[in-house]
């Protein structure tokens, strides 16, 4: 058997197997279309199809025969980053709604695909590249967006319109803006009704932020970027929306703010009517409103208010002429609301737990995943609207489930997996239960993964209690090379930020087996403020950051300590973002627990960091100084003990370099010895390969001289 090395982890095959994405079915349920990685090529997606009535699988797209269109723009590459997405080769693809051809998009440039024959024909003008592909609810029309402005394709026709003339540096039409894409997850910026007939578009104008420079070094250059970064208490892009009417091109401006600074949150279009979803600046108010599409006065749907946030989402659904489905986190969970017009909302979801995501819904059923039992694992369930909390569990496995359930409600794509099993996919009838499996991946002679395989440590599950009794869930991996008596280092990986989970029952990052190889466990704790659980966990961390988050991560460590197989004296701290925030924290809050940190891009100065996201938790510098102060990196150095690396990619656009240099002048100042590490040319994200390589042989090194020495 081989040794796990960094070279290895980041090559191709992928050791994780072909991990399907963007699983669909084909709109008459006939086929299952995904994404997936070709075994010679982990950054390359192919578009791979399996026919459901013959059985097959074969590969209907290999992008490696498509020639690429140029580099990719700003636009797109900004879009990846917030996607996290990093993969060459089809990038997103669309079935037509007559199940023959669907469209995609394969590095920059559109193409129609026909099943039938596998021809697969050029839809854009040679050389240029486009983004945010979508494709028109009659199938009549493709979408998409170039140089900031918005164009359409007919497709019966082959001639392609452009319907904005005015974009320019920081004014841009059909595109979200960057507070949406990476704070609020709304990618779209613009949406088609479901006839076909209009077309809602975003028109951002981010000249009103003030330019500053974001200085990105690269390998043979410093290259100074104008950028429109909205800080923290700063002012925001300005977000106007339009309605189209494609036969007649008239335009018409949707008024959808009730104040001057609110945010565009939601947009969902149906046959008749637009539906807004427009958040508060302190985003404790978010406000459902209903605009007929061809005018006429807006209704109000719905408002809901929190006294300290409110979590978006995508689980507005239509269902019929006048009813919509809703989630709400009113009682303190997300669940599952039926709203019929002249009517009281139906809780139709019911019990522990919550509701994360609705997958699909038609006039009597819905179907969602979310967790009932405990928020390890996700599971699919659906319920009926004439049976309100009688929900019923249709994944039985288990492990940590994302479900497709096809149009008529027929068949389920289950993309799982668990602590022993990579993420597989597989086919169900919802009749009989007959299932088939389309990627088993597992992990046997043949698999990438085979020859590490006898060396892997299984990660086991459990939880401590916080303070105030609530359940801290972690996941622990320790060394299989441990003997009897031994007392091992610990490195405790940290994310701990708001809105996000990291210990599921689901396969676990391989890095983590480099840390365990090496004779070191690895123990993951998902604090109070994480995501996936109710309010009362959420909210402990509002108004200030940085406090209860470590005073969790301190409880984890304490446990830790009263293992009698962890040695006391070398436990380690690591985390990336808000991890590297938290890294830094643990060494400034009684360092004594922690003999060392690897921070990468963290934030250590919330000013510097974007609205959106930072006010939902801080509110403004002007409102709450106080808060801001305290969730400072940069006023804890004097007490910062241990050893310390920090990372940081140098074109970083997201937590900015400026974090970094302005922890190296302060710790500089202080005359504190720390170890650096910056990645020319490298996002956030430090997604390339050779960067992967290098930046996790440095940690080891790092780790090796400060645990195992």
């Amino acid at each position: 058997m081989s040794r796990l090395t960094a070279e290895r982890l980041f090559d191709s095959p992928s050791l994780s197997g072909a991990l399907p994405s963007q699983v669909r079915f084909s709109p008459d349920g006939a086929f299952v279309t995904y994404l997936a990685n070709p075994p010679d090529d982990r950054d390359r997606t192919d578009l791979y199809c399996y026919d459901v009535g013959g059985r097959e699988t074969r590969r209907w797209i290999d992008a490696s025969r498509v020639t690429a269109v140029g580099e990719a723009t700003a636009a797109e590459k900004a879009e990846r980053e917030r996607r996290r997405v990093f993969s060459r080769g089809v990038t997103n693809y669309r079935w037509l709604p007559d199940g023959r051809r669907l469209c995609c998009a394969i590095d920059g440039a559109l193409y129609l695909f026909d099943r039938t024959g596998g021809a697969l024909q050029p839809i854009t003008p040679p050389g240029a590249r486009q983004t945010d592909l979508t494709v028109a609810g009659d199938g009549r029309h493709l979408s998409y967006v170039r140089d900031g402005d918005l164009y359409v394709y007919d497709i019966e026709r082959s001639v392609e319109d452009r319907l904005t003339h005015d974009a320019r540096d920081g004014v841009t039409n059909g595109l979200a803006e960057f507070i949406a894409q990476e704070e609020m997850h709304r990618f779209e910026g613009h949406w088609w009704s479901t006839n076909g007939r209009f077309l809602v578009f975003a028109r951002v104008d981010e000249t009103v932020i003030p330019t500053t420079h974001r200085y990105e070094f690269t390998a043979s250059a410093l290259v100074a970027y104008p950028q429109r970064y909205p800080y923290a208490g700063g002012v925001n892009a300005t977000v106007e929306l339009a309605v189209l009417d494609v036969a007649t091109r008239s335009l018409r401006w949707i008024d959808w703010r009730r104040a001057p600074d609110d945010y565009l949150a939601r947009v969902n279009v149906g046959v008749d009517r637009l539906v807004v979803q427009s958040q508060r600046r302190d985003q404790r108010e978010l406000t459902v409103t209903e605009y007929p599409l061809d005018g006429g006065a807006p209704r109000e749907l719905l408002t809901e208010r929190h006294p300290t946030w409110l979590n978006l989402h995508d689980n507005f659904r239509f269902v019929g002429n006048d009813a919509f489905l809703w989630t709400s986190e009113r009682s303190g969970r997300s669940q599952l609301y039926l709203y019929r017009s002249g009517a009281e909302p139906l809780l139709l979801s019911s019990g522990r737990g919550r509701v994360n995501e609705v997958v699909q819904a038609d006039a009597t059923q819905a179907w969602f995943v979310g967790w009932t039992d405990r928020p390890t694992e996700q599971h699919l369930y659906r319920v009926a609207y004439d049976s309100p909390g009688g929900v019923e569990q249709m994944t039985i496995v288990p492990g940590w489930h994302d479900a497709t359930v096809d149009p008529a409600g027929r068949r389920v794509l289950d993309r799982y997996s668990h602590l022993e099993q990579p993420p597989r996919l597989d086919l169900y009838s919802v009749a009989d239960g007959v299932t088939v499996t389309l990627s088993a991946n597992a992990i046997a002679e043949g698999h990438p993964y085979f020859e590490f395989w006898s060396d892997h440590a299984v990660p086991e599950v459990g939880h401590i209690a916080a303070d105030d009794g609530q359940d801290l869930w972690f996941r622990l991996t320790r060394p299989k090379s441990m003997k009897v008596g031994q007392r091992v280092p610990v490195l405790v990986n940290v994310y701990g930020g708001p809105g996000v989970q990291r210990v599921k029952n689901e396969w676990a990052p391989l890095t983590n087996q480099l840390f365990v190889a090496a004779g070191i466990a690895v123990f993951e704790l998902d604090n109070r403020g994480g995501g996936n659980r109710e309010k009362t966990f959420e909210d402990p961390l509002y108004g200030r950051l940085g406090t209860i988050e470590v005073a969790d991560q301190r409880l984890g460590i304490a446990f830790l300590k009263r293992q009698p197989w962890v040695d006391h004296d070398r436990i380690a701290a690591i985390g990336h973002s808000y991890g590297g925030f938290i890294a830094l924290m643990l060494l400034a809050h009684d360092p004594g627990d922690i003999r060392a940190s690897v921070s990468t891009a963290p934030v250590t100065d919330w000013r510097l960091y974007d609205t959106h996201y930072t006010e939902r938790y801080l509110g403004t510098p002007q409102a709450n100084a106080d808060g801001y102060r305290n969730s400072c990196v940069l006023t804890m150095v004097d007490r910062i003990r241990g050893k310390l690396l920090l990372m940081h990619g140098m074109a970083d656009d997201n937590v900015l370099f400026g974090h970094t240099s302005a922890l190296m002048q302060a710790l500089q100042a202080r005359h504190f010895a720390f170890e650096l590490m910056l990645y020319p040319g490298a996002k956030h994200a430090l997604q390339d390969r050779d960067v992967s390589i290098h930046r996790y042989r440095t940690i080891l090194e790092f780790l090796r001289r400060e645990l195992l020495s």
